[in-house]
């Protein structure tokens, strides 16, 4: 089964999938954090309707924080690991309002279908 295979496919997954009709006026920027080979930062911003991804950090250090390995960042995108699971076993870090971050969850739509390519 074709499945998530680098961080990159997710973001792109992730943007692809951004429903802009159901952000209205949310602001957030987040920051994901994924450590080892074939990791890195990237700035996820949601504002005026639209999504944006880019590589690199925010300059906002209070910016919501998800950090994790690239293996457990892949097998929570493939589905494979459950995130509150994961969340509460330390797999997973993450700075901020999870209540806002389980909001936003609704802005996409990605499915296993997207998984299996």
């Amino acid at each position: 089964m074709p499945r998530f295979q680098t961080v990159e496919q997710v973001l792109a997954a992730v943007q692809a999938h951004f429903r802009p009709e159901k952000a209205g006026d949310a602001a957030v920027v987040g920051h994901l954090h994924i450590a080892g080979e074939g990791g890195g930062d990237w700035t996820l911003r949601i504002a005026e309707g639209r999504l944006t991804i880019t590589h690199g950090a925010p300059e906002n250090p209070d910016a919501m924080r998800l950090e994790a390995s690239r293996e457990v960042f892949l097998a929570l995108a493939n589905g494979e690991l459950d995130a509150t699971k994961a969340y509460f076993s330390g797999k997973v870090r993450f700075k901020g309002s999870l209540r806002q971050a389980y909001s936003l969850m609704d802005l996409f739509r990605l499915s296993q279908e997207d998984r299996d390519g």
